[in-house]
């Protein structure tokens, strides 16, 4: 069984600048070593107050998100980035927000130009989500061989990496997958004949994940398929994107020159309709299987380039 992208949700979806950065302060407070209950007193807050920004649960207020990205060592222009890409809100005299004046149409996508920082959240997001359904032209973070890893992260051939490496903050190498996520990988059908220079490494990656989906448990997990490229479907012209949820928020993720995020808008809809569309046209487990061991063994065949 595989984990089509759910439908559009009825209620407002969060922001999703608030959504990656609330992430971001819980991976911060948890390298520094630093407990909820320890934030809240250094900003006379209540715990349940921080644990809900960190859950993008609740809007956090730009003079607290300061404050708390102080705490946590972070300072500068990166944080008047952050404070910034927050939405804005209105308040009364007591500081309460005032119902039914947050304006949210601009800020149903986001783009995370802030550099190795923004790189090293989107790995966070994809390392947390509880689900995850993603379309990529070649094997992604965590489903690779070692081999291969050091091929596809390369620094002379990627510019922006989607596992941490060397140079990326030194936060984002603690955070962990996920136990129990549910990801379901659709492989773009030219991951089969891609990569005649190494030819050796592509074998034994190919190898690798017609091993994963013979180990797949239905229902639960990891679910590896192939997607055709006949017919030609919508997510074939829009390139790698992905469809996570983290702490019951959905977002559209992808990644160009920088990281980007999509909530409510017509584009991000188009998205999960089109992985909705690809997970019912991919090829079944057992095809996808095959398809991958027969790639790999004329892989191994093909001469040196």
């Amino acid at each position: 069984m595989l984990y089509a992208a759910p439908s559009p949700p009825a209620e407002a979806p969060q922001p999703p600048a608030r959504i990656v950065t609330g992430l971001y302060l819980r991976y911060l407070r948890e390298t520094k070593g630093i407990t909820l209950e320890a934030a809240a007193h250094a900003i006379r807050m209540s715990t349940s107050a921080v644990s809900r920004w960190e859950r993008a649960q609740s809007p956090i207020r730009p003079d607290v998100l300061r404050t708390l990205l102080r705490l946590y060592g972070v300072a500068g222009d990166h944080t008047d980035f952050l404070v910034s890409s927050l939405p804005p809100r209105a308040y009364t005299r007591s500081g309460r927000e005032e119902r039914g004046y947050v304006r949210r149409a601009p800020h149903d996508c986001w783009a995370d130009a802030a550099r190795d920082e923004a790189t090293a959240r989107y790995i966070a997001v994809m390392r947390t989500a509880s689900e995850v359904t993603q379309f990529c032209m070649m094997a992604p973070a965590g489903l690779r061989t070692q081999e291969y890893a050091r091929a596809v992260l390369a620094p002379e051939v990627c510019a922006t990496p989607d596992e941490p490496v060397l140079g990326l903050p030194s936060w984002v190498h603690r955070v962990p997958w996920v136990a129990e996520q549910r990801r379901t990988v659709l492989l773009d059908e030219t991951v089969l004949t891609r990569g005649s220079r190494q030819a050796a490494v592509i074998a034994e990656q190919l190898r690798h994940l017609a091993g994963l989906v013979s180990r797949e448990e239905p229902g639960r997990g990891l679910a590896v398929r192939i997607l055709p490229m006949n017919p030609v479907l919508f997510i074939h012209t829009i390139g790698p994107v992905a469809e996570v949820t983290v702490h019951g928020h959905r977002m559209v993720a992808g990644v160009g020159l920088f990281p980007s995020y999509e909530t409510g808008s017509r584009v991000a809809h188009l998205v999960s309709a089109g992985l909705r569309e690809a997970v019912d046209a991919a090829w079944t487990r057992e095809q996808t299987r095959e398809e991958l061991a027969c790639a790999a063994e004329a892989m191994e065949r093909r001469p040196a380039s």
